[in-house]
């Protein structure tokens, strides 16, 4: 019997490169640029009230890679922040602190601003696109209420008993789409307004699929 290979076959050696442990999210990164995502965001949020604000998508496309990277809070902006070897590879040239993005979120997501409607606006933008790229004319659509646990002051208990928000989301099956989502309070009832939402949906579908 031969002697068992004790050598890896790969050598270690000192870069003054910049590296990064993200190197997936620099294809879905270049994924994103390709659709032109920054470009509809920023055509669809509100504006920075001053010139020395950041732009929306400057919020939001981190946002979306620490989500797609397996963060959960603002705090793990901080990881890719921090990682210079990947904000070369996609330019993020600007990266606002948790803080700053928190602070944005809150004004988004207040009554008196439209960045809820604005994403809602990206969103189907989006999923339209891709749509017309694909030939079916049947969908599945899944809809499903979401527990998201919070602990802001004004959350509401769930139906699970823990304090939080209950959205509803809608996606084709068949392709992983998000087509339509509402924003509720943690009391509302799963079931509730299901009939509006499925119509709402089915108004985001292609022509060719209504109704089958």
């Amino acid at each position: 019997m031969g002697a068992l290979q004790t050598v890896l076959p790969f050598k270690l050696a000192a870069t003054d490169e910049s590296l990064t442990a993200h190197g997936g999210l620099a294809l879905f990164g270049e994924y994103l640029r390709s659709m032109g995502v920054a470009g509809l965001i920023d055509h669809e949020l509100p504006r920075p009230g001053s010139a020395a604000g950041y732009a929306p998508s400057v919020h939001v496309v981190p946002q979306v890679l620490m989500l797609a990277g397996g963060g959960r809070t603002l705090e793990d902006l901080r990881v890719l922040r921090k990682d210079a070897g990947l904000r070369t590879l996609l330019q993020l040239e600007e990266m606002p602190s948790s803080d700053a993005t928190g602070d944005w979120l809150r004004r988004m997501g207040s009554k008196e601003s439209d960045g809820l409607a604005g994403l809602q606006r990206v969103n189907r933008c989006l999923f339209r696109r891709l749509l017309r790229q694909d030939d079916r004319t049947a969908y599945t659509l899944d809809i499903d209420a979401t527990q998201i646990v919070a602990e802001k002051r004004e959350a509401r208990y769930t139906y699970k008993g823990e304090k939080g928000y209950m959205p509803l989301v809608g996606h084709i099956a068949e392709l992983g789409l998000v087509i339509g989502h509402e924003f509720r309070e943690g009391n509302a009832a799963p079931a509730a307004g299901n009939l509006d939402f499925l119509q709402a949906c089915e108004r985001n579908m292609p022509k060719r699929a209504r109704g089958s």
